[in-house]
């Protein structure tokens, strides 16, 4: 008799293979939108319940189905959960929310749901795909709390709305600004891994690998 396959849960999408990190997936909403640690918390929020719910639904879909017309279910399903998250985003956030809406309704289509899900999740069992898709929405909030606290603190002074100290940096709200914070993030995280694979020894080199696949 086969031994059934198991999956150990693999945290590597909190850093190693962070979708924006390391991976350049969903920027755009994080570059453009993640100016505070409150417009981080809604583009946290907002992916979390857009793509896991979706995620979650869309398993069921037979894979039998041809791709097109899969990744068309995967976008109408997102559509139709971005509604209810974005009334509870406008409840929690009345103030932000708005000016953050824009790119909430980028994730119905982003990357992590239309093309992760097909090489990744349901690949899987179940239970291992809930465990590890949240793994990389983790990343994803961290992704976006690192670049929008530091921008909150040198763009305006404050932290969570609450003031810390004068504005050293009032450029740092803006996209470029962004793009070369999230730029510099993503470089130190490959260059402290790629360290850190030169002194793996090859027997864990083939450990870490089979981890990843």
């Amino acid at each position: 008799m086969s031994e059934k396959k198991t999956y150990p849960i693999c945290f590597d999408g909190l850093f190693r293979q962070n979708i924006v990190l390391t991976s350049g997936l969903v920027t755009a909403p994080i570059i453009v939108a993640s100016t505070t640690g409150e417009r981080a918390a809604i583009l946290s929020l907002s992916f979390l319940l857009i793509s896991y719910l979706t995620l979650l639904i869309c398993r069921v879909i037979p894979r039998k189905i041809s791709y097109t017309v899969r990744i068309i279910l995967y976008a109408m399903v997102a559509s139709l959960v971005f509604i209810p998250t974005a009334l509870l985003i406008y409840l929690l956030f009345p103030d932000t929310s708005l000016s953050v809406m824009l790119y909430t309704e980028i994730l119905v289509v982003n990357s992590f749901i239309l093309a992760k899900s097909e090489s990744r999740f349901y690949l899987i069992p179940f239970s291992s795909m809930a465990i590890d898709s949240l793994v990389y929405i983790t990343g994803y909030a961290i992704a976006a709390f690192a670049v929008g606290i530091v921008r909150e603190l040198l763009a305006y002074g404050t932290l969570f709305g609450s003031h810390i100290c004068n504005a050293l940096m009032p450029a740092a709200k803006s996209p470029f600004f962004g793009f070369f914070l999230l730029a510099l993030y993503a470089a130190a995280c490959r260059h402290y891994y790629n360290r850190r694979r030169s002194k793996e020894k090859p027997e864990d080199d083939v450990v870490r690998k089979g981890a990843e696949s």
